[in-house]
């Protein structure tokens, strides 16, 4: 996965199709309180949603390490909360902030190399 992530576009796709799920499982009650509560979180929607918010944070994290900003997997983390934690996941818009922030920082960057960035300078 570290190879192909090294290709820009593939960085972008392998971020776009779970991104996608997560604007697609809220319709399906994946982030209700109520429903989860309800179900006592045996709601399978939910942990696609959580499997789909996770991904994205292991694929920033591989990519952030390749680009050489190893913070770039907060965006994600950032999202996941405002996608899942209770009265913030009313605010519109906001999980789109960063999941474009990840892919524009993430895209954005030039790949370097591990040994390149962890020489010193003379």
């Amino acid at each position: 996965m570290q190879e192909a992530l090294k290709n820009t576009p593939v960085f972008v796709l392998f971020y776009l199709v779970p991104m996608g799920l997560t604007y697609v499982l809220p319709y399906l009650g994946s982030n209700s309180s109520i429903l989860n509560a309800l179900t006592f979180g045996l709601n399978p929607f939910f942990w696609l949603h959580i499997l789909a918010c996770l991904s994205l944070v292991v694929i920033c994290s591989v990519r952030g390490r390749i680009i050489g900003k190893d913070s770039l997997l907060m965006f994600p983390i950032l999202a996941l909360i405002f996608d899942f934690a209770p009265l913030l996941n009313l605010i519109p818009f906001v999980p789109t902030v960063f999941h474009v922030m990840a892919m524009a920082v993430g895209a954005g960057a030039a790949v370097t190399s591990v040994s390149a960035r962890r020489q010193l300078p003379l």
